[in-house]
């Protein structure tokens, strides 16, 4: 039995074995919050209400109800796409009216939501110039108070990292490329 000077749960099997225990009220908000995913167990980012409000389908919104704090599972394997902290409620993927980038491999995904960026047009000006103009007219954008992240992207902020990660991807896929073909012809003139 857990007691109540035990670890705080982190799951949902944790916090249903406190609830079927008594030892804690009934009150859904005097539990901690749940953070790990029901299906892979990672830890969830927290998500602004607004952003499952915004992203959801019409019948998967009509689910939401009006519990507040959600989480979003960013793994690319599990199909969870957001989870409740305090409810046992889940939305998965074809839940949502976009794909999420953390959990596509389509080089034509957005990465940037706000503006439309997709992996394949960071990865085409790397592999041309060796870098890329698009995290620098993101960062304008967004200073000129023209994003809607917490609407658009489906982790509830700002892509940016995401945009930075998929760039440095990218730039070492180059550089592998670029090694290979200047060891190819060092074969073809031997």
């Amino acid at each position: 039995m857990i007691s109540r000077q035990s670890e705080p749960p982190t799951s949902w099997h944790a916090v249903c074995s406190i609830r079927a225990s008594g030892d804690l009220m009934s009150d859904n908000s005097s539990l901690p919050p749940i953070t790990a995913c029901p299906e892979c167990g990672a830890t969830g980012r927290k998500v602004g209400l607004v952003t499952p409000q915004a992203l959801l389908t019409e019948d998967a919104r009509a689910r939401l109800g009006d519990a507040e704090g959600y989480r979003f599972c960013k793994t690319a394997t599990c199909d969870v796409a957001y989870f409740g902290e305090r409810e046992q409620m889940t939305f998965h993927r074809v839940d949502l009216r976009v794909p999420i980038f953390q959990k596509s491999t389509e080089p034509s995904r957005l990465v940037c939501y706000c503006f439309e960026h997709k992996v394949n047009d960071i990865e085409d000006d790397v592999g041309r110039t060796g870098a890329s103009s698009i995290p620098d007219v993101i960062g304008q954008k967004c200073k000129a108070g023209l994003d809607r992240c917490e609407e658009m992207n489906p982790q509830g902020s700002c892509c940016l990292g995401n945009v930075r990660q998929v760039m440095n991807q990218a730039a070492t896929a180059t550089e592998s490329t670029e090694q290979a073909c200047r060891q190819g012809s060092l074969l073809i003139w031997w």
